[in-house]
């Protein structure tokens, strides 16, 4: 099966993503509101379609993202672990598993099969705060940017601080 790619620009709060022709699909933007980080995702007629806030369960260790959708129906994305390297969401009747590895990648899985994988290397990449998005299926585009917003949340385009390798899961399945 032939796998998909997507860019995404990344710029202070601003995520915007492409397809390889440099079509525009969606964009979402962060900020500090009332004392939380709160995110907009946009759809190409900047409708918001989702609202993003990031929590830190201090008691927990973990970070959760509360999602409300423009229908207003509420999803939670949230950590499954303290290193915060594997994030959990349920979405009807399909759960969404994300694993944060080495060499700043991300895999996504829907129901235990692997259906995105996110190369985030743009601080080291020749196209600066560029991050390039491999899917197999098109229809799996939004959420797959829902996750990666959330995931994104509350940074900004500055290189981050190299956590402790044993934080990171190791890929088992390659795709690039």
């Amino acid at each position: 099966m032939d796998k998909l790619v997507y860019k995404i620009s990344h710029a202070t709060n601003n995520l915007q993503i492409y397809n390889t022709e440099d079509e525009f699909a969606f964009f979402s933007s962060w900020f500090l509101e009332f004392g939380k980080t709160t995110a907009e995702i946009y759809n190409t007629e900047e409708e918001i379609i989702y609202k993003i806030t990031k929590k830190f369960k201090f008691w927990k260790w973990r970070i959760s993202y509360e999602i409300e959708t423009k229908k207003g129906k509420k999803l939670v994305l949230i950590s499954g672990n303290k290193q915060n390297s594997i994030f959990k969401l349920q979405l009807n009747d399909s759960n969404f598993e994300v694993k944060i590895h080495y060499f700043d990648k991300k895999s996504i899985f829907k129901n235990g099969v692997k259906i995105a994988e996110i190369d985030e290397s743009f601080f080291s990449s020749k196209e600066k705060n560029i991050s390039s998005v491999l899917l197999s299926n098109k229809e799996d585009l939004e959420l797959i940017f829902l996750i990666f917003s959330c995931l994104k949340t509350g940074e900004t385009h500055q290189k981050p601080i190299m956590k402790s390798q044993k934080e990171w899961i190791s890929i088992k399945e390659e795709w690039s």
